[in-house]
């Protein structure tokens, strides 16, 4: 019986293996609005600017106390709608968070999920 041998690493019968090429990432603009967000709601949070849930921001939505209102993209269409007409009256820059409730409450640094969050002027 004959042993078959191990298939060798070498490349057209040369002696090393040649290194891969490095690539450089690319981000998206996607990704690089991602992490703008993020970074203002951690420097939000860690001010204690920040708003988090429905009823909170609507409210400070209604008293203009608020600066920036970011919704996660899974916000149920009639709030998105309210949340919306208060922004358009009150003046307040509306942002979507690129990830659903439950990575938006990952970024704010919370075990739950949150539709919304609202950072105080």
């Amino acid at each position: 019986m004959t042993q078959v041998k191990p298939a060798s690493n070498h490349l057209c019968g040369q002696g090393d293996i040649m290194p891969k090429k490095k690539t450089k990432k690319r981000r998206s603009m996607a990704g690089k609005a991602a992490s703008d967000i993020g970074s203002k709601i951690n420097k939000a949070a860690k001010g204690g600017n920040l708003l988090m849930g429905s009823n909170s921001v609507f409210r400070g939505m209604k008293k203009r106390d608020l600066e920036t209102v970011i919704c996660a993209s899974n916000l149920p269409e009639p709030s998105r709608k309210d949340m919306n007409h208060y922004a358009s009256v009150s003046g307040i820059e509306v942002r979507e968070f690129g990830g659903d409730s439950s990575k938006l409450g990952e970024t704010c640094g919370k075990p739950f999920n949150i539709l919304l969050v609202g950072i105080k002027k």
